[in-house]
Protein backbone atom coordinates (compact mmCIF):
# COMPACT_ATOMS: atom_id res chain seq x y z
CA UNK A 1 0.00 0.00 0.00
CA UNK A 2 1.49 3.37 -1.03
CA UNK A 3 -0.44 5.54 1.46
CA UNK A 4 -2.01 4.40 4.71
CA UNK A 5 -3.93 6.59 7.17
CA UNK A 6 -4.28 5.14 10.65
CA UNK A 7 -6.68 6.89 13.06
CA UNK A 8 -5.64 10.30 11.74
CA UNK A 9 -7.11 13.45 13.27
CA UNK A 10 -6.16 17.04 12.52
CA UNK A 11 -7.27 20.39 13.93
CA UNK A 12 -6.66 23.93 12.76
CA UNK A 13 -6.16 26.60 15.44
CA UNK A 14 -8.86 29.28 15.54
CA UNK A 15 -8.91 32.88 16.75
CA UNK A 16 -11.14 32.11 19.73
CA UNK A 17 -8.64 29.60 21.10
CA UNK A 18 -10.81 26.60 20.21
CA UNK A 19 -9.40 24.26 17.60
CA UNK A 20 -11.43 23.53 14.46
CA UNK A 21 -11.54 19.80 13.68
CA UNK A 22 -10.82 19.10 9.99
CA UNK A 23 -10.17 15.34 10.17
CA UNK A 24 -11.49 12.88 12.73
CA UNK A 25 -10.17 9.33 13.08
CA UNK A 26 -9.47 8.71 9.39
CA UNK A 27 -8.49 5.20 8.27
CA UNK A 28 -7.72 4.90 4.56
CA UNK A 29 -5.44 2.94 2.22
CA UNK A 30 -4.42 3.94 -1.31
CA UNK A 31 -2.45 1.92 -3.87
CA UNK A 32 0.19 3.49 -6.10
CA UNK A 33 -1.09 1.73 -9.24
CA UNK A 34 -4.39 1.31 -11.01
CA UNK A 35 -6.78 3.44 -8.96
CA UNK A 36 -8.98 6.28 -10.20
CA UNK A 37 -10.42 7.82 -7.04
CA UNK A 38 -12.78 10.75 -6.67
CA UNK A 39 -12.88 12.50 -3.29
CA UNK A 40 -16.16 14.28 -2.63
CA UNK A 41 -18.07 16.04 0.13
CA UNK A 42 -19.47 19.42 1.09
CA UNK A 43 -17.26 22.50 1.33
CA UNK A 44 -15.43 22.33 4.66
CA UNK A 45 -15.81 18.57 5.01
CA UNK A 46 -12.03 17.98 5.12
CA UNK A 47 -11.18 16.98 1.53
CA UNK A 48 -8.28 19.38 0.92
CA UNK A 49 -6.90 18.76 4.39
CA UNK A 50 -6.96 15.02 3.70
CA UNK A 51 -4.98 15.25 0.46
CA UNK A 52 -2.41 17.58 2.01
CA UNK A 53 -1.59 14.75 4.41
CA UNK A 54 -0.90 12.46 1.44
CA UNK A 55 2.47 14.06 0.73
CA UNK A 56 3.17 15.42 4.22
CA UNK A 57 2.30 19.06 3.55
CA UNK A 58 0.38 18.63 6.80
CA UNK A 59 1.13 16.26 9.67
CA UNK A 60 -1.57 14.62 11.78
CA UNK A 61 -2.23 15.80 15.33
CA UNK A 62 -2.99 12.21 16.29
CA UNK A 63 -2.54 8.95 14.42
CA UNK A 64 -0.13 8.44 11.54
CA UNK A 65 0.13 8.54 7.74
CA UNK A 66 2.57 6.05 6.20
CA UNK A 67 3.74 7.17 2.76
CA UNK A 68 5.84 4.63 0.86
CA UNK A 69 7.01 3.07 4.10
CA UNK A 70 7.79 6.36 5.89
CA UNK A 71 5.55 6.98 8.91
CA UNK A 72 4.51 10.60 9.42
CA UNK A 73 3.20 11.52 12.86
CA UNK A 74 2.74 14.66 14.92
CA UNK A 75 5.70 17.11 14.76
CA UNK A 76 8.45 15.67 16.91
CA UNK A 77 12.24 15.78 16.83
CA UNK A 78 12.14 12.37 15.17
CA UNK A 79 9.88 13.64 12.37
CA UNK A 80 12.17 16.60 11.69
CA UNK A 81 14.82 14.16 10.49
CA UNK A 82 12.55 12.67 7.81
CA UNK A 83 13.42 13.78 4.28
CA UNK A 84 10.15 14.80 2.67
CA UNK A 85 11.32 15.50 -0.89
CA UNK A 86 11.33 11.80 -1.92
CA UNK A 87 7.75 11.45 -0.64
CA UNK A 88 6.59 14.56 -2.48
CA UNK A 89 8.22 13.30 -5.63
CA UNK A 90 6.13 10.12 -5.45
CA UNK A 91 2.86 11.88 -4.57
CA UNK A 92 2.34 14.91 -6.82
CA UNK A 93 -0.25 17.47 -5.73
CA UNK A 94 -1.84 19.92 -8.19
CA UNK A 95 -3.69 22.71 -6.38
CA UNK A 96 -7.06 24.10 -7.43
CA UNK A 97 -5.68 27.36 -8.83
CA UNK A 98 -2.81 26.68 -11.28
CA UNK A 99 -1.54 30.26 -11.15
CA UNK A 100 -0.35 29.53 -7.62
CA UNK A 101 2.07 26.94 -9.01
CA UNK A 102 3.28 28.87 -12.07
CA UNK A 103 5.97 31.49 -11.54
CA UNK A 104 8.75 31.14 -14.12
CA UNK A 105 9.06 33.26 -17.27
CA UNK A 106 8.54 30.33 -19.66
CA UNK A 107 6.55 27.11 -19.59
CA UNK A 108 9.77 25.13 -20.02
CA UNK A 109 11.40 26.69 -16.96
CA UNK A 110 8.26 26.07 -14.94
CA UNK A 111 8.10 22.39 -15.89
CA UNK A 112 11.78 21.65 -15.25
CA UNK A 113 11.88 23.51 -11.92
CA UNK A 114 10.51 20.56 -9.95
CA UNK A 115 12.74 17.83 -11.41
CA UNK A 116 15.84 20.03 -11.02
CA UNK A 117 14.86 20.70 -7.41
CA UNK A 118 14.87 16.95 -6.88
CA UNK A 119 18.36 16.60 -8.32
CA UNK A 120 17.59 15.79 -11.96
CA UNK A 121 20.18 17.19 -14.39
CA UNK A 122 18.97 19.96 -16.70
CA UNK A 123 19.33 17.91 -19.91
CA UNK A 124 17.19 15.13 -18.46
CA UNK A 125 14.67 17.65 -17.07
CA UNK A 126 14.28 19.25 -20.51
CA UNK A 127 13.82 15.81 -22.08
CA UNK A 128 11.05 15.11 -19.57
CA UNK A 129 9.42 18.48 -20.29
CA UNK A 130 9.22 17.66 -23.99
CA UNK A 131 7.55 14.34 -23.16
CA UNK A 132 5.04 15.51 -20.54
CA UNK A 133 3.88 18.54 -22.52
CA UNK A 134 2.52 16.03 -25.05
CA UNK A 135 0.92 13.91 -22.32
CA UNK A 136 -1.18 16.92 -21.26
CA UNK A 137 -2.35 17.59 -24.80
CA UNK A 138 -0.09 20.54 -25.69
CA UNK A 139 2.73 20.86 -28.24
CA UNK A 140 6.40 21.67 -27.75
CA UNK A 141 5.69 25.17 -29.06
CA UNK A 142 4.21 25.98 -25.65
CA UNK A 143 7.56 25.45 -23.92
CA UNK A 144 8.84 28.86 -25.05
CA UNK A 145 5.68 30.76 -24.07
CA UNK A 146 4.96 32.62 -20.87
CA UNK A 147 2.62 30.63 -18.60
CA UNK A 148 0.84 33.87 -17.70
CA UNK A 149 -0.28 34.43 -21.29
CA UNK A 150 -2.12 31.11 -21.43
CA UNK A 151 -5.81 30.42 -20.93
CA UNK A 152 -7.05 28.97 -17.66
CA UNK A 153 -7.34 25.52 -19.18
CA UNK A 154 -3.83 25.70 -20.64
CA UNK A 155 -2.44 26.85 -17.29
CA UNK A 156 -4.02 23.82 -15.63
CA UNK A 157 -2.37 21.56 -18.19
CA UNK A 158 1.04 23.18 -17.68
CA UNK A 159 0.76 22.85 -13.90
CA UNK A 160 -0.08 19.16 -14.35
CA UNK A 161 2.88 18.76 -16.73
CA UNK A 162 5.16 20.24 -14.08
CA UNK A 163 4.03 17.59 -11.60
CA UNK A 164 4.27 14.77 -14.17
CA UNK A 165 7.86 15.79 -14.95
CA UNK A 166 8.75 14.77 -11.39
CA UNK A 167 7.48 11.27 -12.32
CA UNK A 168 5.12 10.74 -9.37
CA UNK A 169 3.35 7.42 -8.90
CA UNK A 170 0.23 9.13 -7.53
CA UNK A 171 -1.29 12.30 -8.98
CA UNK A 172 -3.60 14.27 -6.67
CA UNK A 173 -5.72 17.06 -8.19
CA UNK A 174 -7.77 19.55 -6.19
CA UNK A 175 -10.85 20.66 -8.19
CA UNK A 176 -8.98 20.47 -11.54
CA UNK A 177 -12.04 21.23 -13.67
CA UNK A 178 -13.35 24.23 -11.71
CA UNK A 179 -13.96 27.28 -13.90
CA UNK A 180 -13.94 25.30 -17.15
CA UNK A 181 -16.81 25.05 -19.61
CA UNK A 182 -18.25 21.54 -20.25
CA UNK A 183 -16.04 20.97 -23.29
CA UNK A 184 -12.89 21.98 -21.40
CA UNK A 185 -13.95 19.88 -18.40
CA UNK A 186 -14.48 16.75 -20.49
CA UNK A 187 -11.19 17.24 -22.33
CA UNK A 188 -9.28 17.51 -19.05
CA UNK A 189 -11.00 14.44 -17.59
CA UNK A 190 -10.15 12.43 -20.69
CA UNK A 191 -6.57 13.61 -20.21
CA UNK A 192 -6.54 12.23 -16.65
CA UNK A 193 -8.04 8.97 -17.90
CA UNK A 194 -5.27 8.63 -20.49
CA UNK A 195 -2.57 9.39 -17.90
CA UNK A 196 -4.15 6.80 -15.61
CA UNK A 197 -4.24 4.12 -18.30
CA UNK A 198 -1.09 4.81 -20.31
CA UNK A 199 1.25 5.74 -17.45
CA UNK A 200 -0.38 3.35 -14.93
CA UNK A 201 -0.64 6.02 -12.24
CA UNK A 202 -3.17 6.31 -9.46
CA UNK A 203 -5.31 9.43 -9.93
CA UNK A 204 -7.10 11.13 -7.01
CA UNK A 205 -9.47 13.98 -7.89
CA UNK A 206 -11.29 16.27 -5.48
CA UNK A 207 -14.54 17.27 -7.15
CA UNK A 208 -18.09 18.51 -6.55
CA UNK A 209 -19.26 17.23 -9.94
CA UNK A 210 -21.25 14.03 -9.50
CA UNK A 211 -21.18 13.41 -13.27
CA UNK A 212 -17.39 13.14 -13.03
CA UNK A 213 -17.71 10.74 -10.11
CA UNK A 214 -20.20 8.47 -11.85
CA UNK A 215 -18.52 8.43 -15.26
CA UNK A 216 -14.83 8.23 -14.42
CA UNK A 217 -14.18 6.94 -10.90
CA UNK A 218 -13.46 3.33 -10.02
CA UNK A 219 -13.61 4.24 -6.33
CA UNK A 220 -15.27 7.06 -4.39
CA UNK A 221 -14.27 8.45 -0.99
CA UNK A 222 -16.80 10.70 0.75
CA UNK A 223 -15.95 13.15 3.53
CA UNK A 224 -18.69 14.58 5.78
CA UNK A 225 -18.10 16.77 8.86
CA UNK A 226 -14.40 15.82 9.01
CA UNK A 227 -15.18 12.08 8.90
CA UNK A 228 -14.71 9.51 6.16
CA UNK A 229 -18.24 8.17 5.69
CA UNK A 230 -18.01 6.18 2.43
CA UNK A 231 -15.28 4.33 0.57
CA UNK A 232 -16.52 2.18 -2.29
CA UNK A 233 -18.00 1.90 -5.76
CA UNK A 234 -19.74 4.85 -7.47
CA UNK A 235 -22.92 2.94 -8.39
CA UNK A 236 -23.50 1.97 -4.74
CA UNK A 237 -23.02 5.54 -3.53
CA UNK A 238 -26.01 7.10 -5.24
CA UNK A 239 -28.73 5.52 -3.13
CA UNK A 240 -31.47 7.82 -1.87
CA UNK A 241 -30.48 7.60 1.79
CA UNK A 242 -26.84 8.49 1.04
CA UNK A 243 -27.80 11.46 -1.12
CA UNK A 244 -30.00 12.92 1.58
CA UNK A 245 -27.69 12.11 4.50
CA UNK A 246 -24.54 13.61 2.98
CA UNK A 247 -26.15 16.42 0.92
CA UNK A 248 -24.94 15.08 -2.42
CA UNK A 249 -26.41 15.67 -5.86
CA UNK A 250 -27.37 12.92 -8.28
CA UNK A 251 -25.47 12.51 -11.55
CA UNK A 252 -27.61 13.82 -14.41
CA UNK A 253 -28.10 10.40 -16.01
CA UNK A 254 -29.33 8.85 -12.74
CA UNK A 255 -31.71 11.76 -12.16
CA UNK A 256 -33.20 11.29 -15.65
CA UNK A 257 -33.43 7.53 -15.14
CA UNK A 258 -35.30 7.93 -11.85
CA UNK A 259 -37.78 10.31 -13.46
CA UNK A 260 -38.43 7.84 -16.29
CA UNK A 261 -38.88 4.96 -13.86
CA UNK A 262 -41.42 6.96 -11.87
CA UNK A 263 -43.30 8.20 -14.93
CA UNK A 264 -43.45 4.80 -16.64
CA UNK A 265 -43.83 2.82 -13.39
CA UNK A 266 -40.91 0.56 -14.22
CA UNK A 267 -37.58 -0.39 -12.65
CA UNK A 268 -34.52 -0.86 -14.82
CA UNK A 269 -32.42 -3.90 -14.01
CA UNK A 270 -29.26 -1.77 -14.02
CA UNK A 271 -28.44 1.92 -13.94
CA UNK A 272 -27.09 3.44 -17.20
CA UNK A 273 -23.85 5.45 -17.31
CA UNK A 274 -24.75 7.50 -20.38
CA UNK A 275 -27.61 8.38 -22.73
CA UNK A 276 -26.80 5.54 -25.15
CA UNK A 277 -27.07 2.95 -22.37
CA UNK A 278 -30.35 4.52 -21.22
CA UNK A 279 -31.69 4.33 -24.79
CA UNK A 280 -30.85 0.61 -24.97
CA UNK A 281 -32.59 0.01 -21.64
CA UNK A 282 -35.65 1.87 -22.88
CA UNK A 283 -35.82 -0.31 -26.00
CA UNK A 284 -35.97 -3.36 -23.76
CA UNK A 285 -39.04 -2.22 -21.85
CA UNK A 286 -41.09 -0.36 -24.48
Amino acid sequence: MAIKFEQVSFQYPSFDGKNFSALENINLEISDKGEFITLIGETGSGKSTLVQHMNALLRPNTGSVTIYGIKIEKNTNKNKKIKLNPLRQKVGLVFQFPEYQLFEETVLKDIIFGPKNFGVKEDEAIKRAKEVIKHVGLTEDYLGRSPFNLSGGEQKRVSIAGILAMEPDILVLDEPTSGLDPKGRDALLELFTNIHKKLNKTIIIITHDMNTVYKYASRVVVMHDAKLVYDGLPNMLFMDENIEKWNLDLPDIIGITKQLEAKLDITFTKKPHNVNELFELMKGVL
